[in-house]
């Protein structure tokens, strides 16, 4: 399946803040000015891995309150696999009214939208894929014509409690000789490792029922409910907000990451996850750096309607 990318310059993010030096921060977090200079330098490869929504549980903390070992594992483990197996009964009814929502082409169409204008992005063809393997990552990347490839990864998925609608985007940049950033040899998987990666950040766009409550099994109906009128709405939206958040990690630099990451900004919770405020957002949207940006919005939808 394949796309085509055109080529003009990436938005800035327009986070000022105090000057801050590269080693200040990781590496991995901004793309490097070489690569911003080099036009058509990327590839891009798109992928989606599941075929289905997934189900997510808060992980036990039995092992940590009885202060660990073999039988506060054995618990934990227990209780994780209960939770686990209650998120999949709660969610199948909902995964069936999704039935023929094309999440991937979704992914492809949002990918399209949102490398469009970065000048650095590879005009040529852009591929899809479902093999987020390691070992298919590595082989795909030896057939490129350059040397970079960007791998922009999709996953979705529920809250543990079932109130909001999650989707991730990775974003991350592999070259395709056998070298680390410092020019060492290293084996032709091991380029797909993290420590290797030229660039590896993630963005967050989560979309909340507007009338949620703690009940698991009330969130869980009203995802399902109308054929899944409002987890195919939340999915757009949370879609929607991926262009936006794209153009904002893939501009980062050292002084917005280490501005954004200042003790002056608020400290807060949103969408079940926890980073600090970055300002100057919609009304309707609240943003964190977390690090990682995450995008948090109710979901215009009435139970009720």
């Amino acid at each position: 399946m394949n796309i085509l990318f055109r080529t003009t310059i990436v938005l800035a993010v327009g986070i000022s803040g105090a000057a801050a030096n590269a080693k200040d921060v990781s590496p991995q977090s901004f793309v490097a000015a070489p690569t911003r200079a080099a036009t058509g330098s990327v590839a891009v490869r798109v992928e989606v891995a599941q075929g289905e929504i997934k189900s997510n549980i808060n992980p036990s903390n039995i092992a940590v309150a009885t202060g660990g070992g073999l039988l506060g594992a054995l618990a934990g483990a227990a209780v994780d696999s209960a939770r686990a197996k209650k998120a999949e009964v709660l969610i199948t009814p909902l995964r069936n009214a999704l039935t023929g929502f094309d999440v991937d082409a979704l992914a492809i169409d949002t990918t399209r939208a949102e490398t469009a204008d970065i000048s650095w992005i590879n005009a040529s063809a852009a591929t899809f894929s479902k093999d987020t393997s390691k070992a298919g990552r590595s082989a795909y990347l030896d057939t490129i014509a350059g040397d970079k490839l960007a791998f922009i990864t999709y996953s979705y998925d529920l809250s543990p409690d079932f109130s909001s609608i999650r989707v991730v985007e990775h974003i991350s940049i592999a070259r395709k000789a056998g070298t680390n950033g410092a020019g060492e040899a290293i084996k032709p998987v091991d380029r797909l490792s993290d420590r290797n990666l030229e660039y590896s950040q993630s963005v967050t766009s989560v979309v909340t029922l507007v009338d949620a409550t703690k009940d698991k099994d009330a969130n869980a109906a009203l995802w399902a409910a109308d054929g899944g009128r409002r987890a195919r709405a939340a999915l757009t939206t949370a879609f929607a907000q991926m262009n936006r958040l794209a153009h904002k990690t893939l501009d980062l630099t050292p002084e917005t990451i280490k501005a954004m990451d200042g003790k002056e900004n608020k400290r807060i919770v949103a969408g079940g996850y926890s980073g600090r405020l970055v300002a100057g957002e919609a009304a309707d949207i609240t943003l964190l750096w977390a690090p990682g940006f995450v995008s948090e919005q109710v979901l215009a939808d009435k139970s009720t309607t």
